[in-house]
């Protein structure tokens, strides 16, 4: 982290000796991941709406671990820095596997995991070049090579860099696990490959942006085949379903709606009646089967769960709704008995071991952002710097 500092006064000092800034304003449109599918990619395959039993009959005989990723972003008029952390953790022995780890953060062993993106965003000359390239963990280019510059989309780098982090951590776990275990991981089982972005954005760069992605989920699914031959059964979590549209793709309720977010669906089902409000269930499993050499059948179950025992339509605030998504391979496994173990059964609407990772992995980017700015002199009260924290 001392020598990432020392690479921001260094650039620092080249703005005020006069190096021009190159700032590309069009690099922060936003630009959203959305999940869709075409009818023949969606099926469903038993019961449309089960009933969550509080009291679950199995007894779970494996260990359960947890992963997620979080970033945190610094940014001046002269330079872009993404700080991303990762962890697999089980809150029940204390197992950690984190990026970066404090000894990687000291400087006195190399980090397990590159988890910094730096994008100065001046016309800088090779020697600030091999400076950045001297720090092991920062990311310079895309999964496919393609250096990072003040053109490429902000959002899309944070997605990648979090993405590449939870890679890591599942290459690393799978060679360390020996147990027969479950691994839940916040986030899809693939990140969406369609990208909508600004009007500004170029053909030629929503492009680019969509292999990037394809190329880190090529790499997500090996690593998850590869947990699942070691025993180790991988379940995902879809808390955001705002920009995901499977259900209203296949209508299995009878809606009679098209075209609207899994959200959106859930929402519409509970007012018209389809869903019973007092009672938290499962709508599921459908299989997404894809079209890509590369890509992976997947099982997926929607959880729709009162907050409170004795919940009402009006109060549409009062349910959880997300996504438990594993392999096709899996779906036979108890996946919703494993779920409601570790979360309606303790009082909990998601799996607790999943809330502990994140507030894990948010403490960790929140406390290496707060190094970072004091190594640098960088603070949010400074007034000769423009800086936001995200």
């Amino acid at each position: 982290m001392k020598y990432l500092a020392e690479i921001v006064r260094s650039i620092r000092e080249g703005i005020i000796e006069g190096l021009r800034v190159s700032v590309k304003e069009s690099s922060r449109k936003p630009i959203e991941l959305v999940e869709e599918a075409s009818p023949v990619q969606v099926e469903f395959y038993s019961e449309k709406v089960q009933e969550l039993q509080r009291q679950s009959p199995i007894k779970l005989d494996k260990e359960i671990y947890a992963l997620d990723s979080s970033s945190r972003v610094v940014e001046t008029p002269y330079m872009f820095t993404c700080i991303g952390a990762g962890s697999v953790f089980n809150r029940f022995t204390g197992f950690a596997l984190d990026v970066p780890s404090l000894l990687s953060i000291m400087g006195l062993e190399e980090p397990l995991c590159k988890h910094i993106v730096l994008i100065p965003e001046i016309e800088y000359s090779q020697r600030f070049t091999e400076l950045i390239s001297s720090v092991k963990s920062i990311i310079q280019s895309n999964p496919n090579n393609i250096p990072y510059t003040s053109e490429y989309n902000k959002n899309i780098i944070l997605a990648e860099l979090r993405a590449s982090i939870e890679n890591c951590l599942l290459e690393n776990f799978s060679k360390i696990v020996k147990d027969r275990a479950v691994l839940f991981v916040d986030g899809p089982t693939l990140y969406p490959e369609k990208i909508v972005g600004a009007v500004s954005t170029s053909r030629e760069m929503l492009e680019l942006y969509t292999n990037s992605i394809r190329t880190l989920n090529n790499q997500r699914a090996m690593f998850i085949k590869k947990l699942l031959v070691n025993d180790t059964l991988v379940i995902n979590i879809v808390k955001r379903l705002h920009r995901s549209y499977y259900l209203s793709t296949i209508d299995p309720l009878d809606l009679k709606i098209s075209g609207c977010s899994d959200e959106t669906y859930l929402t519409t089902a509970l007012i018209a009646g389809k869903i019973p409000s007092e009672k938290p269930v499962a709508i599921g499993p459908l299989i997404i089967r894809q079209q890509s050499e590369y890509s992976v059948n997947r099982a997926m179950w929607y959880l729709v769960i009162p907050r409170r025992i004795h919940s009402y339509i009006e109060g549409l605030g009062n349910y959880v709704f997300y996504r438990v998504e594993t392999l096709e391979d899996c779906f036979r496994e108890p996946v919703l008995e494993i779920i409601i173990q570790d979360s309606i059964q303790i009082g909990s609407f998601l799996p607790l071991t999943l809330l502990v990772v994140d507030r894990r992995v948010k403490k960790i980017s929140s406390s290496i952002t707060t190094y970072f700015l004091y190594l640098t002199g960088l603070t949010s009260e400074a007034t000769e710097h423009y800086i936001s924290i995200l």
